[in-house]
């Protein structure tokens, strides 16, 4: 995995947002993060200046610092693996925004429209893979980071 510049983010590569408004998890990433023990993720916005979003595992984040508030805010009950709201509902916690979905077999998920529009994506967006918290992964989509990765041009491309 690559670093884009001496001491910066580790990146697993892009990935592109399809027609179908499917993102695929970088191999890597997705064993990194044990995405692999869970069908289902929890989306977080990202911020201000790097856009995009995180994808964490319901563990991961009932387990972190600030899981207790976001479990409450989306209703992941922990000991039936099910949630209170229902799939891809967008809830606003301050400024972030928070949904979850299932993840799929081939290492992908959907977006809904109203939160690409939220994150201000679209179909074939290029979103920059990159190592996040260590609750989750990040897709960036746009700021410094990004637009350092707009120079690398071996980072291996997603779909």
């Amino acid at each position: 995995m690559p670093q884009l510049v001496k001491g910066g983010k580790h990146v697993f590569g892009w990935s592109v947002i399809t027609d179908e408004l499917k993102v695929r998890i970088p191999d890597e990433a997705y064993d990194e993060y044990s995405f692999g023990h869970t069908d289902k993720i929890i989306i977080l916005s990202g911020s201000e200046t790097s856009g995009g979003f995180s994808i964490n595992t319901p563990c991961s984040v009932a387990n972190s610092k600030f899981g207790d508030r976001i479990i409450s805010l989306i209703g992941y009950i922990k000991e039936s693996d099910e949630f209170t709201i229902k799939r891809q509902k967008i809830v606003r916690a301050g400024e972030r925004f928070i949904s979850w979905t299932n993840l799929l077999d081939d290492k992908s998920f959907y977006l809904s429209d109203d939160l690409m529009d939220i994150l201000g994506v679209h179909s074939g967006s290029r979103l920059l893979a990159a190592r996040g918290s260590g609750v989750g992964m990040t897709f960036i989509s746009r700021g410094p980071i990004y637009n350092e990765a707009l120079k690398h041009n071996a980072l291996l491309v997603y779909h």
